[in-house]
Order: structure tokens, then C-alpha cells, then sequence
């Protein structure tokens, strides 16, 4: 009888070890422990899949090493995330792999962060490739997924439901930014030094993958809200290869406009750019350009820099100019730098990283990304931590995303920041950090709408 009475005792132990092993959190570990004289109270642990190899490695890199500083910044200096009442925090565990810039590596990968490494949340994804290889795998999986390093409107959900709420975008959606770039093209004749006196037409040419496509559908979307008495004439121009013969006839078709968007990422706009430098009769009209090529590496400067070629404008969801920071952006920079400076002195980074990762908006972006999930986790401290209260704290309030503006998740709310400054290419700049100038401040649709 005793036997029986032991047996059923240890049975009993396993099944509610068990429960309790069913009850933890994927990617939480709550055991206690020290590294590098600093006191953890557990484990959080994050994952992210990231170019370090292949066409988009340019981004990927400076991207990726400083994400890689940040988090150790994050542990041995800030002491983790979701620090108590007692100043004692959770280790950030980050795992990252390379993808090579391709879609179907950057799946596999994707997978292995969920189902091996048992990730508490995808944080800073990398590319358009990802997320078209991966969202509706990680959806169905219904894992915490912070910024995606693209503008995609895969991430974009109004209003996000069921596992879609755990996407979590931060750029500008591309089709938001559509929206945004027509409003600027409409107004350029108000902003000072442009040399446009007038908006009568706009030419909208835009790549044929998915973010000149969503870029063009943004600014169709706008044109269409705008009162059909006052609205400019808008030509639409798609480029389906970046073949010199096909660009010069595309380009042709710009002939007249007032101002021209160039919709798409890094590899259309410096063909479709200087191939209207090439042409007379598109040569000097003003061009607003994607976000993602606001960076002086994007810009082709042996045509740029000539006195009478296009003065290049574009959006600007990180503030870089110092001119046109608030306070609290011009301390998320400060912030920034520090890490950098304090990557120099341990010997993790090199006087070379260093002067490239100050003024790369890629390390930028993934500060954002790492800081934007630290705002949710650190919501929970003294709190147990679950992805269903992590996505409860996202949503519970606005969140200041660093260097720009704000999100708001409240309400199924995933459309990613809708303001942006208004950005200009300094011909022949001196100094890499006023490479470009902001001519107008952060304003959301709204505000440019006037409203």
C-alpha cells in the first residue's frame, strides 16, 4: 500500500512539473543568475533574421553590428529589460542569423529562431524579401514581431486581428508614404528655395515590385481624396527593368511636370535619377524620393552634386539634422552615440565602425528597433512576462519611437508612423552628418493636409 501511495506521490510531482513546464512562457527563463558583476533576474529572448552577405549587405551590416552593440550595451550597462523595484532586470538574449539577402534562406531561418530557438519575439527583421518569404508563417504562429527593417505593406493591418496584432511595424508603410510624397509633390510650390512656382503636374515613376507598386497605390489613394477642382494633373510612369534603353523612353514621359516622384528602393532611383539628368527636358525637375534613399550613400553624387541636376527631396522618419530636433530627439541621439563611444572604449567596435555607424541611418534603425520592443518589455517589469501581456502593453499607450515621432497599437492600430520630415540633399556637403537638411518639420497626414 505504501508502494502504491509513493508511486501515486511521484506521478503526481511529474504532472505538475509538467503543468508548470506547459506554463512558461516560450523564450522566458526566470532563473536568477550573474554575468559580468550584473545580478538577472532571467531570461528574455529575442531573435531576428538580418543581410549581413548578398546585394543588400550595404544596409545590412551597419545594421546589424551596432543591433549587436546595443544589446550588449542593454545587458552590461542598463542592466536588461524590464528592471523591478529592486534595479534588477531580464538578460536580452539576441539571436541573429544572415540571410544573404535572400527570401527563401531568411524562411528557413525564421523558423528555426521560432521552433528551435524558441525566441520570446522577433525583434528588427530585416528586408522585403523576409517578410514576404515569412509573415503569414509568423502570423500563424502568433509570435511577437517588433519593426520590420522595410516599408512592406504586409505588416500593415487597420484593424489587426487575431495573431495579427502581434506585428508590431514602425517605418513608414510604403503606401503611407505614397500618400505623404503626393501631399509634398502638391505643396513644393510653398516650400522656400524650391524654384517651383506652381504645381499643374506631377509625375509619379515608380519600380514594378512591391514597394514602387505600394508607393504608387499610396499616391492614387491621396489623389483621389483631393478635391477634383484643385488637384494637379498626375502622369504615372511604371519601370519594369533598369535596362538604360527602357529608362531613357520611361523618363521621356516626365516631360512637363513640376515635380517628380521616384518611387522605389535603392537600385531604381539612382538609374531613373540620372537618367533624367541625361534628359534636356527632365534635367533640374525637383524629385522627392523613398525614405530609404535618404542617405548620402544612395545618392549617385557624380550627377548630383552638378549645379543645374534635380534637387533631391525626400521623407525623413529618423531626424538627423540637429536643427530640427526636439529635445527628446536630440537625447535618443546623444544616447546613440554613447553606446557607440562606449563600443570604441571595450574594444567592440573600431575607430572605423565607429565613424560609419555615427552617421548610418541603417544603425539608426536598428536602435529604433531594439528600443521600440524595450518599451513594451520594460512595461512589464515586477510583472510576469507573457506575449499575451506583452501585446497588451504595446497597445496600452503611444510609444515615442527614437530620433523620430510616435506609434500608437491601441485598437488594432498597425499602419506605422504617418508623419515625416521634409529632407534635402546638400550639393557637394562637407560634413557626412548634413549630407542632408531638413526643410520642413515632422508633420503627420493630417497636418499636411492642414487639419
Amino acid at each position: 500500500m505504501k508502494r502504491i501511495l509513493s508511486m501515486v506521490l511521484v506521478l503526481a510531482m511529474f504532472l505538475s512539473m509538467v503543468a508548470v513546464s506547459a506554463l512558461a512562457e516560450t523564450g522566458v527563463d526566470t532563473k536568477a543568475f550573474e554575468d559580468k558583476g550584473v545580478q538577472y533576474k532571467g531570461t528574455v529572448k529575442i531573435g531576428s533574421v538580418m543581410c549581413e552577405t548578398g546585394a543588400v549587405a550595404g544596409v545590412g551590416v551597419p545594421y546589424s553590428q551596432f543591433y549587436k552593440l546595443f544589446v550588449k550595451y542593454v545587458n552590461e550597462v542598463m542592466g536588461g529589460v524590464a528592471k523591478g523595484a529592486d534595479g534588477v532586470g531580464y538578460y536580452l538574449d539576441h539571436t541573429a542569423y544572415d540571410d544573404g539577402t535572400d527570401g527563401a534562406a531568411g524562411r528557413i531561418y525564421m523558423q528555426k529562431l521560432v521552433e528551435d530557438d524558441e525566441v520570446f519575439a522577433l525583434v528588427g527583421n530585416l528586408g522585403t524579401w523576409n517578410i514576404a518569404s515569412s509573415q503569414e508563417y509568423i502570423v500563424e504562429e502568433g509570435v511577437p514581431s517588433v519593426y520590420w527593417g522595410t516599408g512592406s505593406a504586409l505588416q500593415y493591418y487597420l484593424p489587426a486581428e487575431g495573431n495579427e496584432r502581434f506585428t508590431f511595424p514602425v517605418q513608414p508603410i510604403y503606401i503611407t508614404e505614397g500618400r505623404i510624397m503626393l501631399l509634398r509633390a502638391a505643396t513644393m510650390n510653398t516650400l522656400a528655395d524650391s524654384g517651383v512656382e506652381e504645381v499643374k503636374k506631377i509625375g509619379v515613376i515608380f519600380s514594378a515590385d512591391d514597394s514602387g507598386t505600394q508607393i504608387e497605390s499610396g499616391a492614387r489613394l491621396q489623389y483621389d481624396l483631393m478635391d477634383e477642382a484643385t488637384r494637379p494633373e498626375v502622369v504615372y510612369v511604371k519601370v519594369n527593368t533598369q535596362v538604360a534603353d527602357e529608362m531613357t523612353a520611361q523618363v521621356a514621359q516626365l516631360e512637363g511636370c513640376d515635380v517628380v516622384i521616384i518611387g522605389g528602393l535603392q537600385a531604381y532611383f539612382n538609374p531613373v535619377y540620372t537618367a533624367m539628368q541625361s534628359n534636356p527636358a527632365t534635367r533640374g525637375i525637383p524629385t522627392i524620393v523613398s525614405y530609404v534613399n535618404v542617405a548620402p550613400s544612395n545618392i549617385p553624387t557624380d550627377v548630383a552634386n552638378e549645379a543645374d541636376t534635380s534637387d533631391i527631396y525626400g521623407g525623413a522618419w529618423v531626424v538627423i539634422d540637429p536643427e530640427a530636433q526636439t529635445e527628446r530627439q536630440a537625447s535618443d541621439i546623444a544616447l546613440f552615440l554613447e553606446v557607440l563611444a562606449w563600443g570604441l572604449e571595450k574594444g567592440y567596435i573600431s575607430q572605423e565602425d565607429f565613424d560609419a555607424y555615427s552617421v548610418s541611418a541603417y544603425s539608426m534603425s536598428s536602435y529604433i528597433a531594439v528600443s521600440v520592443f524595450m518599451a513594451g518589455i520594460n512595461r512589464l517589469a515586477d510583472e510576469e512576462i507573457t506575449r499575451e501581456a506583452f501585446l497588451e502593453a504595446m497597445e496600452s499607450e503611444r510609444i515615442d519611437v527614437p530620433i523620430s515621432g510616435g506609434v500608437n497599437y491601441a485598437d488594432g492600430n498597425r499602419i506605422g508612423l504617418d508623419g515625416m520630415a521634409f529632407a534635402k540633399y546638400v550639393k557637394n556637403y562637407t560634413d557626412p552628418t548634413l549630407a542632408f537638411v531638413t526643410v520642413d518639420g515632422m508633420k503627420s497626414i493630417g497636418q499636411l493636409l492642414g487639419e
